[in-house]
């Protein structure tokens, strides 16, 4: 049974939900701030709560520490709960800075624990379903990429800062996966405040890369997702709204004309995730899909854009 602590009450919540929902793990403690929630997430869950942070942390029952604070809190506590011999969970962005996620890396090779980075999109069912066809060679070597996402306002602030760092890192992610690191970045991206639009061009010989991020929909407005991989022989293509109406097309076009229609039992990211880091700590192995590394290449990717948005050129990464 992997015992887990939780801090923060907004994502935090959801995830208590998931682990609940799942055999092998025991939520021992949420912590939180806003007493009104605890008392809710007592009543609801059957959770015991606590506003003191480090009844988690020094907690010695705890194996894994699930970290839903906000992103200026991840480094401190992510490395005292590694230094308390916990294992961490910690949602995305990991941190904004390079440096305290170099950190945090450092800390858990010394004390020898797993640090889990929220990279959900990599468990969505047709990103699994798209990296598989493309490290087969099904459909011939990757040409380009295009991906988006486009949403109202309804996430709180997501002004041009907020929109790179939490919605651009998952599309840069998926296309680490199947190009690898870019040559050059290239951005643009127009601020309101608290909405925001982003579009980035990753540059690779022969190759490019294209991601969109839209969150100044009007209210009411589905949340719209996809992405387009072509390839030398075909395309994959998926695209999806969510909302009052959710739709799903899941797509491959092949080079001789033919067209094969997808329609895959979409499974839940988010439980796929938690699925993943039990079956890491029960066989004691690191992650291959959300380790630190990974994450930290991610934020490389990141910087290099606001850089670019700032600048308005293109930002060139060391060979």
């Amino acid at each position: 049974m992997i015992k887990v602590g939780i801090l923060g009450t907004g994502f935090g919540r959801k995830h208590a939900e998931l682990y609940k929902s799942m055999t092998g793990f025991e939520v021992i403690l949420i912590y939180g701030r806003d007493e009104n929630k605890l008392r809710e997430i007592n009543k609801t869950l059957n959770i015991a709560t606590t506003t003191d942070i480090y009844e988690i942390i020094e907690n010695k029952e705890i194996d894994l520490v699930d970290i839903c604070l906000p992103t200026s809190l991840h480094a401190k506590w992510s490395i005292e709960a590694l230094k308390h011999h916990k294992h961490v969970f910690c949602e995305t962005p990991l941190t904004y800075g390079i440096d305290e996620a170099e950190e945090i890396l450092k800390i858990s090779e010394e004390y020898q624990r797993n640090v889990f980075v929220d990279l959900f999109f990599k468990f969505s069912t047709s990103h699994h379903n798209t990296i598989n066809k493309i490290k087969n060679a099904e459909l011939g070597e990757v040409k380009s990429f295009r991906s988006y996402n486009k949403t109202a306002p309804n996430w709180g602030n997501l002004g041009l800062q907020k929109n790179v760092s939490d919605f651009h890192i998952h599309n840069f992610d998926f296309i680490m996966e199947i190009l690898g690191m870019p040559n050059s970045v290239l951005s643009n991206g127009i601020d309101y405040g608290d909405q925001s639009i982003v579009i980035t061009t990753l540059n690779y010989d022969n190759k490019f890369a294209v991601v969109e991020s839209c969150t100044n929909l009007p209210e009411n407005s589905p949340f719209y997702i996809g992405f387009e991989v072509v390839c030398e022989e075909g395309s994959i293509k998926f695209d999806a709204e969510y909302g009052m109406n959710t739709r799903e097309e899941f797509v491959i076009y092949y080079s001789d004309g033919s067209k094969e229609v997808l329609n895959p039992l979409m499974k839940d990211d988010y439980e796929q995730v938690i699925h993943h880091i039990k079956d890491c700590l029960e066989n004691n192995t690191k992650s291959e899909f959300l380790d630190i590394a990974s994450a930290i290449q991610v934020m490389k990717i990141k910087d290099a854009v606001l850089k670019s948005i700032k600048e308005m050129k293109a930002i060139h990464f060391g060979t």
